[in-house]
């Protein structure tokens, strides 16, 4: 009996706070995230302002949430999983043509593909949640991304940092100055990025592997 009561109440929770994340997104389609209240989102959400508090403090938190669950799922999507960043950028340079990388989609890096589903891209087409939402990928990323351009690279962890913020950075740019749309014009500018970028790590290593040559 306990345990049915324990799985009723946890359904309970879950659909709350379900219905508390969809009120937030469908919310953002008529304002930015910075002018929404708790108030509106329980009155989008049709609960109370206590049964809000009892799963979370600020709107922030669902932020955050609704960005770990877009990230993901880009993640659980990959059809490369396994591969470094390096290698990932190698492998995508083979498919040269918009539609050839359109097909090749789900080969792309997760923080490309975290806008796929409609349901999120609102969030990502904020503007003013664009150094927010970057910094929080950056941390995510950065324990796996980070140590292997040091590798790579043969660069100190302090300056793989910097190229990641960098890449990670202008990358979500472009995405933002074409409103995460893929579209023509989106894998286009991701196809001279790949470009850019594999010659570009492929450069920095040839350096320095000359440089400790030395």
């Amino acid at each position: 009996m306990a345990n049915r009561r324990a799985g009723r109440e946890d359904r309970r929770v879950i659909y709350t706070k379900q219905a508390i994340k969809d009120a937030l997104l469908e919310q953002m389609k008529e304002k930015s995230f910075e002018k929404l209240s708790i108030s509106g989102v329980c009155e989008a959400a049709q609960i109370t302002r206590t049964t809000f508090y009892s799963h979370y403090d600020r709107l922030d938190q669902v932020l955050d949430e609704l960005i770990d669950e877009a990230f993901e799922i880009a993640e659980h999507s990959s059809a490369s999983p396994s591969m470094s960043l390096h290698q990932q950028l190698r492998y995508l340079l083979q498919f040269d043509t918009v539609e050839a990388l359109r097909e090749h989609n789900s080969d792309l890096p997760a923080c490309q593909r975290i806008a796929d589903r409609p349901k999120y891209r609102i969030l990502f087409q904020d503007r003013a949640l664009s150094e927010y939402i970057k910094n929080k990928l950056f941390l995510r990323m950065k324990p796996v991304v980070v140590p292997e351009l040091m590798e790579y690279c043969h660069i100190p962890s302090t300056e793989a940092e910097r190229l990641f913020r960098y890449m990670l950075s202008g990358s979500y740019e472009v995405n933002s100055s074409l409103n995460w749309i893929k579209n023509d014009a989106w894998y286009a500018s991701r196809l001279l990025i790949l470009q850019l970028e594999t010659a570009g790590l492929e450069a920095l290593r040839e350096a320095h592997l000359k440089k400790n040559e030395t």
